[in-house]
């Protein structure tokens, strides 16, 4: 909130920008942990990943039996942020697109190589997906940098 020109919540003095889809696969590029999103039995679900970048297209590994898995050739969105809660600072990329399972043994070969992408849960994780982008977007908040 603001009174006058005094800023009366740090907060609020902190600058929201939008990120270019450069700055948006910039942001994706060493992977990490995100979150793919897709339609289930009418309901809208939510899953952790830990992912990989393969190109400009986002990759991950599940179960055959996993929810995932079956939802591996549909839209789905995929949501990845980095956030530092003491400084009020921190980034989100917002992906929507298709996935696709790779299941080409030349393809897979080249993600196992390329990526080097474990999964972190337990069991064999042998079903590589593919996200291809067709809209990401993201946004960064800063602290004020002050007068």
């Amino acid at each position: 909130m603001t009174i006058g020109k005094e800023s009366v919540n740090r907060r609020d003095a902190s600058a929201l920008r939008t990120l270019s889809p450069v700055e948006c696969f910039d942001l994706l590029e060493p992977g990490g942990i995100g979150r793919v999103a897709f339609t289930s039995a009418g309901e809208i679900m939510m899953l952790p990943v830990n992912f990989a970048m393969a190109g400009k297209t986002i990759i991950f590994r599940t179960a055959p039996d996993t929810l995932l898995a079956a939802h591996a050739d549909a839209k789905v969105s995929f949501e990845t942020d980095r956030l530092d809660g003491a400084r009020h600072e921190g980034w989100s990329v917002l992906v929507h697109g298709h996935a696709h399972k790779v299941t080409g043994e030349r393809d897979v070969k080249h993600l196992e190589d390329g990526t080097r992408l474990e999964p972190w849960a337990a069991g064999a994780r042998d079903v590589y997906v593919r996200i291809a982008p067709t809209r990401i977007s993201g946004r960064r908040i800063l602290p004020d940098a002050g007068p």
